[in-house]
């Protein structure tokens, strides 16, 4: 399947920006120049061949094309047998669209027309999910009067499925025709990928966004871009492994997270390493499907890793593995090679550490570095992770209060895994945590629960080529590609190529692989997965990085006194606003 997007002189910007939608989704796109002739429909059916594309149609191209003489008798009814889909986008409100989507729906649709000034917001149709996906039953945000309009229907019509609502009339609409399906999004605008945003993407882009990349990935099928499995975890910061930390109890936490279906994920600050409870570990050990630990910083001492001295960076990383290796050989509890910032502060020198020790993946709340506040671009945020600060993958995390069911939603869709922060106090009020798993269950009802080694590995994209090969896109430096087929299945597999000239090797199931390519365009693999079977690959980068053996002695008291401070805040200050307040004072001046 390609996209044909016809134009006259120069592809026009909308339509432009929708090319790069597609291709960004993995979609082949192919213009089309339109000439000036007297039979259109003759010259499509020369000009494009076959019928597995999809036409994009474009009301103000289409207009300029036929000239004052209006749409030719008979187009409408060749276009849709000639093309298996067709989407129509860009509609404003006049007298040509309404005529267009009137003659592009077989009548079934009557004219474009104004949203009004009302309050309204988005309504996604509760069986749209084969379209709208994890998005299916929403509501949520405020209309754009500017840019959204909607569509009113001439009667009653089961070939006619509205989509998307804006105040209880059609947004987005698909018609079934006897030879084509046609996809209406009544937005005048389409998104720039490019465009830097903040957090407010789905409530700015929503209906410049999503709609047209719900209907491009439906059209295209398997052939585009799609997440493999969503998943999510839920990430507690700080805690040690003793039997309460401050407001939080694990006995009740591993109970909850029974209870309401979740995993909650430790990040651990391995300063800690040789203070943790038999008993505890033992626990996260026996029920490793809800309880796991990852990396929190080495001491986490202030701004650790948002040092820019690699000769620094690189001794905190020895210390921290060292660290959590003894404990693992002490305890047998494995610490996934993730990190969680702590304060959410790092450094692009921090991130190609992390790369050149083979971590998985960061994760963070905060999505920059200290040394330089950025805005995210949408296409950055519409892929499993942020890419670009020294090529090594950052996924992002919110806490309970800033996530929403479209932001799970969103996350679901773009194979960004569902990533919830929160520390030892939200047990004051310890139903925020079932509400938050039971919001997560519900839109993403398919989700995978699991420890962030494993969300991050298996976040990956994957496609399938005309000739039958997959291809798989990843953002961890580890991930798992299974073959649940009982044949061979030929695999074509990517790292971005923010991806530098450092990879020594790849490893597939930790033996070398020889058949690796690292240029400019990335790292590419071409591999045939056994059947009934899961491989692991694992990018390995060299490390030149100086170190030292230690940090030094007055390091390490401040870190002690630091991490002593912080734990009688959490178990007896945080219950005293008074005493915390004395205590944060204090703080302050062990920082200085």
């Amino acid at each position: 399947m390609k996209l044909v997007v016809p134009y006259i002189g120069e592809v026009r910007d909308l339509d432009a920006r929708l090319v790069r939608l597609a291709e960004f989704l993995g979609i082949p796109c192919e213009t089309l120049a339109l000439a000036n002739v007297t039979e259109p429909a003759a010259f499509l059916e020369k000009m494009v061949p076959g019928q597995c594309s999809c036409l994009v149609v474009n009301p103000q191209v289409i207009k300029e094309w036929v000239g004052p003489k209006g749409i030719p008798t008979g187009l409408a009814a060749f276009l849709s047998a000639r093309f298996k889909h067709l989407l129509v986008h860009g509609l404003r409100v006049n007298a040509f669209d309404s005529e267009l989507v009137a003659a592009l729906s077989g009548g079934k649709l009557k004219s474009v027309n104004a949203v009004g000034e009302q309050c309204a917001t988005y309504v996604i149709a509760k069986d749209a999910t084969d379209v709208c996906e994890a998005f299916a039953g929403l509501s949520f945000g405020s209309v754009n009067p500017i840019n959204d309009h909607v569509i009113s229907l001439k009667s009653s019509d089961q070939a006619v499925r509205s989509l998307i609502s804006i105040g209880g009339r059609p947004f987005m609409v698909s018609v079934r025709l006897e030879g084509a399906e046609v996809f209406f999004v009544a937005s005048e605008d389409v998104a720039d990928l490019a465009s830097e945003v903040g957090d407010s993407l789905l409530s700015e882009y929503f209906s410049r966004l999503l709609p047209h990349a719900m209907a491009l990935r439906y059209v295209a099928g398997e052939q585009c871009w799609r997440p493999c499995k969503t998943h999510a975890s839920i990430i507690i910061d700080d805690p040690l492994l003793r039997k309460s930390y401050g407001f939080l109890d694990f006995d009740s936490l591993l109970r909850l997270a029974n209870q309401h279906n979740f995993h909650a994920a430790i990040a651990f600050i391995p300063h800690n390493f040789q203070r943790s409870s038999p008993r505890i570990t033992r626990m996260f050990r026996d029920n490793a499907a809800r309880l796991s630990i990852c990396f929190h910083g080495n001491d986490h001492t202030s701004g650790e890793f948002a040092a820019t001295d690699t000769t620094l960076l690189n001794t905190m990383l020895d210390i921290a593995e060292h660290r959590m290796h003894s404990q693992r050989q002490r305890t047998g509890l494995p610490c996934d090679r993730v990190m969680v910032f702590p304060q959410g502060r790092f450094s692009i020198e921090a991130m190609k550490a992390l790369k050149a020790h083979n971590f998985y993946a960061a994760v963070n709340t905060v999505p920059h570095p200290m040394q330089k506040a950025v805005r995210l671009t949408i296409r950055e945020l519409a892929q499993p992770a942020v890419l670009r600060y020294g090529g090594f993958p950052l996924f992002l995390r919110r806490p309970i209060r800033h996530t929403q069911s479209h932001d799970i939603a969103f996350n679901a869709f773009f194979g960004k895994p569902i990533l919830i922060v929160e520390h030892h106090d939200v047990f004051q009020r310890s139903e925020a945590l079932a509400e938050i798993a039971g919001r997560i269950n519900s839109v993403a009802p398919e989700v995978h629960w699991s420890n962030l080694a494993t969300a991050v590995s298996n976040s990956i994209l994957r496609r399938t080529a005309p000739d039958g090969e997959h291809h798989v896109r990843a953002y961890s430096g580890t991930v798992e590609l299974p073959n649940p087929s009982g044949s061979i299945m030929p695999l074509s597999l990517e790292w971005d190529a923010s991806t530098d000239a450092a990879v020594e090797q790849v490893l597939m199931n930790d033996a070398p692989c020889s058949r690796f390519q690292v240029d400019d365009a990335g790292v590419r693999l071409s591999v045939e997965l056994p059947p009934g079977n899961s491989q692991t690959f694992r990018l390995v980068h060299r490390n030149e990085r100086a170190a030292v053996t230690t940090l030094g002695i007055r390091w390490n008291a401040r870190a002690f006194v630091r991490r002593r401070l912080s734990e009688a805040r959490d178990n007896y200050l945080s219950k005293n606003r008074h005493l915390l307040s004395v205590a944060k004072s204090i703080q302050r001046l062990v920082k200085s």
